[in-house]
């Protein structure tokens, strides 16, 4: 998303009131070789992610990580600006049952770098505590969905009917919504192909409640701060005008509900336009207090996570992680080195 030598953290997934949604689907249209790291939690994957992520951002590549919807503190892969080059750590975002053509990948599993035996040793208890943070996953879910559907009233258009829904492929018939912001984007997309329209969530929910990115992420743009009921029109008014300037447009939704858009940011034009003050939650209708039972299901799900990812750091052989990283790091600059070089001649 970044256009310019920086970094910059955002979510591609998040728990809503329309239960867990990915916009990776979305983004995988700008995107022409993704590195794909499968294994178990406390394997590597994360931390590896990072630090070549900070290795590229220290040779002058604009860079933005995606953080994990589950555990906001996980970071579930990169893309590099403008490179079309993206890493995912698999277990940390939705299951990869969607290809976009074109896409090259490469599969790398840290399975191969644990101890085999310690770990059928440790199978009973690896099992249990998976199935145990399934059934938490699907309970934070019901939860939020029933919590956050009573704070988000449900928008209908101009006939009386349900806003579509953007992330079933099948209901993206953008005609039936012709007045909806994102239908403004697509238009937008579709008349300007040169433009590029990409979605992703600066909110997050945590057991000490909103986790908010948005004032780090819109710290270096200048800012125009909208305040009243007609917002939303105003707003959608700024991607009519859009259409007409065949830019980068990055599009940031509300995490309750994902119709809605809060913000609209046009990194060559170092502007963001926002939803009231990013720095204040309730200018986003973000106020509501997390209930108890949410939160301690939140922490019952980080502590059975914690005690899975023991279970794999003990096998990992972490000096064959660190090669691969080495390998991985090389191999990608090796391939940046040369797409610089064909764009030179």
């Amino acid at each position: 998303m970044s256009t310019k030598a920086g970094v910059r953290h955002y979510f591609a997934e998040g728990l809503t009131s329309r239960g867990y949604i990915s916009l990776l689907p979305l983004m995988m249209v700008n995107w022409e070789r993704t590195y794909v790291l499968l294994g178990g939690p406390g394997t590597g994957k994360s931390t590896l992610i990072k630090m070549i992520g900070l290795e590229l951002l220290d040779r002058g590549y604009g860079l933005d990580f995606f953080r994990s919807a589950r555990d906001p503190d996980s970071i579930a892969g990169f893309t590099l600006a403008g490179e079309g080059y993206t890493m995912l750590d698999a277990a940390e975002i939705s299951p990869l049952q969607w290809r976009a053509p074109g896409v090259v990948e490469h599969f790398y599993d840290f399975g191969a770098f644990c101890d085999g035996r310690k770990l059928l040793n440790q199978r009973q208890e690896i099992l249990i505590l998976e199935e145990k943070l399934r059934e938490l996953q699907t309970e934070i879910e019901e939860i939020l969905v029933h919590l956050l559907t009573k704070h988000v009233p449900k928008r209908m258009d101009q006939q009386g009917q349900e806003p579509f829904s953007l992330y079933n492929p099948t209901q993206w018939d953008f005609s039936k919504n012709e007045n909806s912001a994102w239908s403004q984007v697509q238009k937008a997309l579709h008349k300007l192909q040169k433009s590029v329209v990409t979605p992703c969530f600066l909110h997050s929910v945590t057991p000490d409640g909103w986790l908010n990115l948005a004032p780090h992420f819109l710290a270096e743009f200048d800012q125009i701060h909208l305040a009243g009921e007609e917002t939303l029109e105003a707003l959608n008014w700024f991607l009519r005008e859009a259409q007409l300037l065949g830019q980068v447009i990055e599009v940031v939704l509300h995490p309750l509900n994902p119709n809605e858009i809060i913000g609209i940011v046009f990194p060559e034009r170092n502007l963001a336009i926002w939803q009231g003050n990013p720095d204040n939650l309730a200018d986003q209708n973000l106020t509501q207090s997390l209930s108890p039972k949410l939160k301690e299901t939140l922490r019952a799900w980080y502590e059975q996570r914690s005690l899975l990812k023991n279970i794999y750091i003990e096998t990992v052989d972490f000096s064959k992680v660190d090669a691969l990283r080495e390998d991985l790091l090389n191999r990608i600059l090796r391939e940046l080195d040369f797409l610089t070089e064909q764009r030179r001649s």
